[in-house]
């Protein structure tokens, strides 16, 4: 509601007495800064002036009816109006809504009101829909987005600049035009149609439509104002380049699926095959030669490291934007890591906590999680890799810890480690395992980061939730 004291309010009646004791009373009782006059014509120049913020009239005056003083002033200001008179005739009142009067009032209510606290409430009240309305028909008019009011015959009873433009015109030129004279039939024939649904539910209906090689998203609102109930306020936005993006979007998962298959069918066959041929050379091969085939057998290992990394990426970003989570058992899925570890590194020393018990919300590819942090561990370890796997609990999350013996990692690189692409100068590896990492953790709605290990090394800490079935 608007402040009283802001309100500028001039009084018209024919009886300087009554016109006065308003007058007084709405500035003595209310705050209103109040002027009164006896003359209509003198009120039309004033109300011109554009000074007031509201007009309240009688009815029956000699030179001018109330309703004969609305018709002089309303092409010249946008003033609120309230009637008031002595005569109760519906038919006066019908007439004053007509007309568009905002507010209609029986002198004989606000004489037996204390303090003209009825008409008080009135003013306060047209006057807030007023500088409402007006907010809204400025946001209206600068919106970026086409808005028109139409018919369900498809008649435009009004449109905003951005329409206008749109089409090379005006706001007034578009007013009276059908919609089908500046849109193709079929479009806005479906315009109309989805008008109609609006108002027959009584709701908002969004649908989108094509001209050509541009798209369109549209939001038709139904109207329930006066004479007007049976149009309805079209909100219209172009999203040909969301639309092109979409399309992009895709094709490059298309893509994507596609190196998918080669990655994890092609690739990881190749390699088993490569390592296999390894495996048959050392029984083969002079005690001089079996460093070159080890070489191999590691590279081939570190490719097939690669090709799963890559297949998890494709997976964790292939699927749709909400990503599926269910209760995954985080003790089983670090035994099984570490036993995939154990068995290609007989020199790697692990220890697992028994505190890892624990259901946590996360998918399959938290294999991948853990599987790339040990593989970490171990790639930048150059002596006697020795990982030690813990886990803390609460109520609501665990915190799963990998601590290693190797090199550790800076201070200043201890968030970059996590950035697509980054390892160190003298890193083996890609630099997309721990970009991984990361990507598939805050899908996880998780958390990772790294401390210092004591004495040397680095631990990765991963927070997860825990899987809560109401939750799911």
């Amino acid at each position: 509601m608007v402040e009283p004291e802001s309100l500028s309010i001039l009084v018209v009646d024919d009886s300087e007495f009554f016109a006065n004791l308003v007058a007084e009373t709405l500035s003595e009782e209310h705050g209103m800064a109040t002027t009164a006059v006896t003359d209509p014509r003198e009120a039309v120049s004033i109300a011109a002036e554009g000074s007031i913020d509201c007009l309240v009239s009688d009815y029956q005056m000699p030179d001018l009816t109330g309703l004969e003083l609305y018709d002089a002033i309303v092409d010249k200001t946008d003033v609120p109006f309230i009637l008031v008179t002595s005569e109760g005739d519906e038919t006066v009142a019908s007439r004053a809504i007509r007309k568009g009067v905002d507010e209609y009032i029986l002198k004989q209510d606000i004489n037996e009101a204390d303090a003209l606290e009825l008409l008080a409430n009135r003013i306060d009240n047209v006057v807030d829909r007023h500088r409402t309305q007006q907010k809204y028909e400025r946001l209206v008019a600068n919106a970026p987005d086409e808005i028109s009011q139409v018919r369900l015959d498809g008649t435009i009873l009004a449109a905003n600049e951005t329409m206008a433009r749109a089409f090379n015109t005006t706001t007034d030129e578009l007013a009276g035009q059908q919609l089908s004279s500046i849109l193709p039939e079929d479009v806005a024939d479906n315009r109309r149609t989805q008008g109609r649904r609006a108002i027959t539910a009584g709701s908002v209906v969004t649908f989108q439509d094509s001209i050509g090689l541009r798209h369109f998203h549209n939001i038709v609102v139904p109207l329930t104002t006066g004479s007007e109930k049976d149009s309805v306020q079209i909100v219209t936005r172009e999203i040909t380049l969301q639309k092109h993006n979409e399309e992009q979007l895709r094709r490059k998962k298309e893509e994507l699926t596609f190196i998918n298959r080669i990655v994890s069918h092609d690739i990881k066959n190749d390699v088993s095959v490569i390592s296999g041929w390894a495996d048959v050379l050392t029984e083969h091969t002079d005690p001089e030669a079996i460093e070159m085939v080890e070489r191999i057998r590691n590279t081939s290992d570190h490719i097939a490291e690669l090709a799963q990394i890559a297949k998890d990426f494709v997976d964790s970003i292939e699927g749709t934007t909400d990503v599926a989570l269910e209760a995954i058992d985080l003790g089983e899925t670090v035994d099984t890591e570490v036993s995939k570890l154990r068995s290609k590194h007989d020199d790697v020393t692990i220890s697992v906590g028994d505190d890892i018990a624990a259901v946590v919300r996360a998918n399959e590819l938290l294999s991948s999680v853990i599987g790339n942090l040990l593989t970490n561990a171990i790639r930048h370890n150059d002596g006697a890799p020795a990982i030690d796997i813990t886990a803390e609990q609460t109520a609501t999350t665990v915190v799963l810890r990998i601590a290693d013996n190797g090199p550790g990692v800076p201070d200043s690189e201890k968030e970059a480690v996590f950035e697509k692409g980054r390892k160190g100068a003298e890193s083996p590896g890609s630099g997309i395992g721990l970009y991984l990492v990361s990507k598939l953790v805050d899908q996880y709605n998780g958390e990772i980061w790294v401390e210092d290990n004591e004495p040397a090394g680095a631990v990765f800490a991963v927070e997860l939730p825990i899987y809560d079935p109401e939750m799911n």
